[in-house]
């Protein structure tokens, strides 16, 4: 699903998800909830274009990662 990217390489030449393509990937996970995220400026990293929400897959895969070991009352 991803493709390999390097940290120069434009945005917009990376894989971008929309929040439903995101809560797909992750079980559990709501827009509701990746709204509030965004509202409270934590969870995954996104750009906001007018109203259209985009989270780049690289980034949404570090964000993960980054999870491994946090119990619920860590920050996100």
């Amino acid at each position: 699903m991803a493709t390999s990217t390097t940290a120069n390489e434009p945005v917009l030449r990376q894989e971008l998800l929309k929040p439903e393509d995101v809560v797909a990937l992750i079980p559990g996970l709501t827009v509701k909830l990746l709204a509030q995220w965004r509202y409270e400026r934590k969870g995954p990293h996104y750009y906001k274009v007018g109203r259209v929400i985009v989270y780049p897959f690289d980034r949404l895969e570090e964000w993960f990662e980054g999870l491994a070991g946090l119990d619920e009352t860590d920050e996100h």
